[in-house]
Parts: structure tokens; C-alpha cells; sequence
């Protein structure tokens, strides 16, 4: 490769990022200063965007996440047999640190997360495929538990859902839009969130590879598996589709109730193979709109929503992580224009602001907005985000990237 000093100098940056972020174990804190401890989505996520950089740190998550698997019912922690853990703080100054901002957290592992257990299959899938022999039967094990859950969770609606009691504490917002308030949150148990359903159809695809073939153990697990399948896509239309704004929900409640915001999260889904090559382009298409997208990546929620921010935490602003996953099923779904035009987007925001923190946001005129003018303050560094921007760069030298491309990806856009 030709010697690029950017990509030098920001692999270095992002070294050191990583390493403040290793946890003796191996696996990734969230992010700093407040999140200092095991994350199930997050962890999973970060070592998803790393595995061809640092499979180790991919190992490691799912190692240490399998320990923690749930093994019992507990509604006040979230905890089911077979569930990832949300989160986990192994220390307990750093437990008591977040302690004091959030009165419910239980000192042990909390379960209230719907997208870690399958995120937790994906990940152990793509280990298998990518490092043969890497993976221990208790990992296996592991897996198996995982999809067994998955099945027993998803297969009355044909969705992934989460709920919880109200007389509970933990999180009302399950999925990674814990933060994204009313919009989600005042939404009737259960909830399906839309990106969580392509979590779901991706992780029963892998998880199929993972049992042991012949075992009869694992046959009805199997079988369960292929009929939840087929009837998931089928689903997720019926129940997301909207149809005056040609695009996916948000979500659906329990009384089928959809909340039509329109947000990043549909782009979730097409890594997934769940939708049709149709939906899939009108999903994409969607996405890149002057309503969501920026110069700097696409935005959590389309600036026509009334309860749109840039400088709020899910209603508005760009989070690299998000633009990741949409980043990666652009790639692996074979839009090459579009998947180079985020990463080439993250980049730059990337080289604009010196860093990246956990998310960034963007003005109605398309300017950065500064770190301190955000709502709430962005932790950095944030694991997810920087395991984004090691994975563009990558992406972006294997693809004998050149600056002048970057103009004519733009200017086709404009065309």
C-alpha cells in the first residue's frame, strides 16, 4: 500500500484509543468516562467492526458475555435463560461511579437489552467462519442457549420484542435507541424496533450453522428456527411497511400500534438479507435524502420530524456506529458507490473534528456542531465509534482509495 499519512497518523490516534479502552480481560469498555464496563451490544458491535483488525478483542467479548448468560428469570434485572447481558461493571468504583447517576442499576448484570442475545450468535458465527477452531464448546454452548431463547421470544409474533413490568426499574427503551425518550418510550409493551428484526432474521440464518448437525439435541431447535425464518420477512411488512412515506417504522407497541419516525434504524436491516432487492433500494434510497443525509453521515431522525434536534442524542444527531452497520450491509449488498460515500462522509467529519466521539451533530445549514453544544455530553473515547472509523479507514485502503474519487461520488449524488 502506498504510504498515506493520514491513515497512518489516525491508526495511531485510534491505537491509543483502543488501548485505553482494553479491559484487562480483553474486551472493550463502552466508552469513557461513564461507561466503563462490559456492554453486551456494544462489545459485540465494536468486535463485529474490528474482527479483520483484532479478532482478540472479538474472542474476547463473547467470552466473557457467555459467563454472564442469563441462566434464570428475573424481572428486576431483565434476566431470562440464554439472554446477553446489557450491561456489567466489573469494578466497584466504576460501579458506584455510575451509581450515583443511576439509581436502579443492580451491582450485578442487567439484561435490558433485545438486540445483544442475537448480536451475540452473529458475532460467534462470524468467529467460526473467520477463525476455525477459535471457539470453545462452552462458546457453543453459549450460541445454542442464545437461539434458544431467540425461539422462544420471537416465536408468538414473529418478531423480537422487549418488555418489562412497570413496577420494574431498568431501562424502558431496549434497543440501542435507549436514549431516543417519548418516541420510544411511551410506546405499550411489547415493542418491536425495526433494526432489531434484521438483528434477528441475520442471527437465525448464522445460528443454523452453529448446531451440530445430526445432534438430536439441536433438531427441534433447528426446525424451529427454519419455520421462524420464513415467516419473519413476511412480518416485518405487515407490521413496518408504511406506506405514505415508502419507508420502514420505527417500531411497532403492543397493540400494533406503528410509530412512523423517520430514522437511520431501517438501514439495519439490509446487511440482514431480509428484504426484498425492491424494499432494500428504497430503503437506501431513503436514507440518502437531504433529510437525513449530511455531509458528514446520516442522521438518527429526518430533520422533517418535529421532534428533530441535531444536538439531541437520538433524535437528530450522527452516531458512527449506526452509520457503520449501514456502511457495512451497503458493502456487503454490493452498493459500492453508496457505502463509499459514508465512509468518506464518517472520514471526514472524523478529520474535521481531530476525533470521534460517542456522536456528533450536524446544523439544518450542515455545519459540525461543537462537542460542548450538544445536549449531552458525548463520552470519548467511545469504543463503537472508534472501532467505526479503524474499519473506514481499512476499508478505505483496500479499496485503493484516491481523493478525486470522493468528488465524483458526490457529485453523482447531486445528479
Amino acid at each position: 500500500m502506498k504510504y498515506d499519512p493520514f491513515f497512518e497518523r489516525s491508526l495511531e490516534r485510534l491505537t491509543e484509543e483502543i488501548n485505553l479502552l482494553s479491559s484487562p480481560k480483553g474486551y472493550l469498555y463502552a466508552g469513557l468516562p461513564k461507561f466503563k464496563a462490559l456492554f453486551g451490544r456494544d462489545s459485540l458491535i465494536t468486535g463485529w467492526e474490528l474482527i479483520d483488525w483484532k479478532v482478540d478483542i472479538a474472542l474476547s467479548s463473547v467470552h466473557e458475555l457467555a459467563k454472564l448468560q442469563g441462566r434464570t428469570t428475573d424481572n428486576s434485572t431483565g434476566e431470562y435463560p440464554g439472554k446477553i447481558p446489557h450491561e456489567y461493571y466489573e469494578s466497584d468504583s466504576d460501579y458506584w461511579a455510575r451509581r450515583k447517576e443511576i439509581s436502579w442499576l443492580p451491582r450485578g448484570p442487567n439484561y435490558f437489552s433485545v438486540d445483544s442475545t442475537p448480536l451475540f450468535v452473529i458475532l460467534v458465527s462470524m468467529l467460526n467462519a473467520r477463525v476455525p477452531g477459535s471457539l470453545s464448546d462452552g462458546i457453543r454452548r453459549a450460541a445454542e442457549k442464545a437461539l434458544e431463547f431467540i425461539v422462544q421470544n420471537s416465536s408468538s409474533r414473529k418478531l423480537l420484542v422487549y418488555e418489562k413490568d412497570d413496577t420494574a426499574h431498568g431501562l424502558r427503551s431496549q434497543s440501542w435507541r435507549d436514549g431516543i425518550g417519548d418516541v420510544l418510550d411511551a410506546l405499550k409493551y411489547p415493542v418491536a424496533t425495526v433494526g432489531a428484526q434484521g438483528y434477528l432474521y441475520a442471527s437465525l440464518l448464522a445460528g443454523a450453522n452453529l448446531l451440530s448437525k445430526g445432534d438430536d439435541d439441536t433438531g427441534n431447535l433447528r426446525n424451529s428456527i427454519r419455520e421462524l425464518e420464513k415467516r419473519i420477512p413476511q412480518q416485518l411488512e405487515i407490521n413496518f411497511w408504511n406506506e405514505d412515506e415508502a419507508f420502514y417504522a420505527l417500531a411497532v407497541d403492543g397493540l400494533g400500534m406503528p410509530e412512523t419516525a423517520v430514522t437511520s434504524d431501517p438501514g439495519h436491516l439490509i446487511f440482514s438479507g431480509i428484504l426484498s432487492r425492491e424494499r432494500e433500494r428504497e430503503v437506501v434510497d431513503r436514507l440518502f435524502e437531504s433529510d437525513m443525509l449530511t455531509d458528514y453521515g446520516i442522521r438518527t431522525l429526518s430533520t422533517h420530524d418535529k421532534r428533530f434536534d441535531p444536538r439531541a442524542y437520538q433524535r437528530g444527531a450522527i452516531w458512527p456506529q449506526d452509520n457503520w452497520i449501514i456502511f457495512y450491509g451497503l458493502r456487503m449488498r454490493g452498493y459500492g458507490r453508496e457505502s463509499s460515500e459514508i465512509r468518506e462522509k464518517l472520514l471526514e467529519a472524523y478529520d474535521k473534528m481531530g476525533r470521534m466521539p460517542e456522536y456528533f451533530g450536524v446544523d439544518k445549514e450542515g455545519m459540525l456542531i461543537s462537542e460542548n453544544k450538544m445536549m449531552i455530553s458525548p463520552c470519548y473515547p467511545q469504543a463503537w465509534s472508534t472501532g467505526a472509523i479503524i474499519d473506514f479507514l481499512l476499508d478505505r485502503a483496500a479499496s485503493g482509495y484516491r481523493p478525486e474519487i470522493s468528488e465524483v461520488i458526490r457529485n453523482d449524488f447531486k445528479t
